[in-house]
């Protein structure tokens, strides 16, 4: 039932694009570059080798395919959820199961190239061996977690707390599970490592605070307007009727320790690099695990039935509220997005001439090689930052230069403003329009 209720939900909405998140494009772009050219560049820093290296077997397939991974390892997610709840004993351990995929940043990247739930399944799926004691199968998993996204490894005190609990404070298991985590993650990450050094851990992306958005993030964008009312309420009922008695409980249950444990390492993270929803992804079986044990059954299942709904009801955003929910309005970004890289490659290709001809498109240069597939033998050059030579050609007019306004243009162009002295806009600006 879980296989079926999860597969045949995301189905109609796999065959779009790979997502309006650029790093999906990114990915795949990479698995193509590494099947192609036997050339291994992380897609960003600091790497994705599973789903990298996973991308170039699938690079050349329809965007449903590629999707379509996506959505089975979400299958996988949801599977080892219901396998770790019943191991718990916990009655709505099926509900639980099926409403955790309709959380709307987990459906929506359920239907995407990104690797979220990737990870997500790695976690879940280490966690399930750990509690079973397979120290093995578990450590396994865990790099195979870091490798999908190595902002992961936070959890790592998380696991070495459970492993202490359900082993009955065995300090050689601790050690053992530690030491099979670390060999096993350097392992699943040896590329990137052999590739870069420990350069890959220099930090990339804004991580200034502010809290207004960091609060809609976290709430809005996670559960969505119906599912984040839904839990408030919930919480709100349970408080004014019965009051919070089991709260008294969790310190004595151990996987409700390691459940808080998880939530709060990875808002750590989330506060430190407030980017993107998708970074809380790891907390949200942990929070709805944490959520019935403070909240009743009978309240439970509404608050759980909001949930189920909330991707397919009110989507908001500063601009307005729409009665349609996030998995439509994201169906209408990617289209937006998806446009603008075939306006981009039209224009490309009525731009291109005898003479060879640089196209500098930053963000969107991997997403436009990926759908443009252009010959390689050609005079076409495409990239998301000018290299040194790329300059000099420039420089002595052996290459004309085309641009779009990006944040990477302009970021490289205050630097060396070539961009401004030699280059030609090339088309405007993406605004999407929400």
């Amino acid at each position: 039932m879980i296989v079926l209720i999860v597969l045949l939900s995301r189905l109609p909405f796999i065959f779009n694009s790979l997502g309006s998140d650029l790093d999906a494009w990114r990915e795949v772009y990479t698995g193509k570059i590494l099947s192609e050219d036997h050339t291994y560049n992380a897609s960003r820093l600091p790497g994705y080798p599973f789903p990298e290296f996973s991308y170039s077997l699938l690079y050349n397939s329809p965007y449903w395919i590629i999707n379509l991974v996506s959505v089975l390892f979400t299958v996988g997610c949801c599977l080892y959820l219901f396998k770790i709840l019943n191991f718990l004993k916990v009655n709505l351990s099926f509900p639980i199961s099926i409403v955790f995929s309709f959380v709307p940043v987990i459906y929506l990247n359920s239907t995407v190239a990104m690797e979220y739930n990737w990870s997500l399944f790695f976690l879940l799926s280490s966690t399930y061996y750990l509690l079973n004691k397979n120290l093995w199968a578990s450590a396994i998993l865990f790099g195979l977690m870091v490798s999908a996204r190595f902002n992961n490894i936070i959890f790592l005190p998380a696991f070495v707390f459970l492993i202490y609990a359900y082993s009955k404070k065995d300090i050689k298991k601790v050690i053992q599970f530690s030491a099979l985590a670390f060999l096993f993650t350097c392992l699943f990450f040896s590329p990137v490592i052999f590739k870069y050094g420990i350069s890959f851990l220099q930090s990339s992306g804004d991580s200034a605070f502010n809290l207004s958005s960091l609060l809609s993030l976290a709430t809005l964008y996670i559960y969505g307007a119906l599912g984040i009312s839904a839990i408030i309420l919930g919480l709100a009922i349970q408080f004014f009727t019965q009051g919070y008695q089991k709260l008294n409980n969790l310190p004595k249950n151990n996987f409700a320790v390691f459940s808080i444990l998880i939530i709060i390492l990875n808002l750590v993270f989330f506060i430190k690099y407030p980017l993107e929803a998708g970074y809380l992804i790891p907390s949200i079986p942990f929070v709805l695990t944490l959520l019935q044990y403070i909240v009743n059954e009978k309240l439970m299942k509404p608050v759980l039935f909001g949930l189920l709904l909330s991707p397919f009801l009110i989507h908001v955003n500063a601009a307005k509220v729409q009665i349609k929910g996030t998995v439509f309005v994201n169906e209408n970004y990617e289209n937006q997005q998806l446009q603008y890289a075939k306006d981009l490659i039209r224009e490309i290709n009525t731009h291109s001439k005898d003479k060879p001809t640089i196209f500098h498109l930053g963000n969107y240069s991997e997403q436009v090689l990926l759908m443009g597939n252009f010959d390689k033998k050609n005079n076409i050059k495409i990239v998301k930052n000018l290299s040194e030579k790329d300059q000099e050609e420039i420089i002595t007019q052996k290459s004309s230069l085309y641009y779009i306004n990006t944040g990477d243009g302009k970021i490289e162009n205050s630097k060396t403003h070539m961009l401004d002295k030699y280059g030609v806009l090339l088309y405007k600006d993406f605004e999407l329009k929400k």
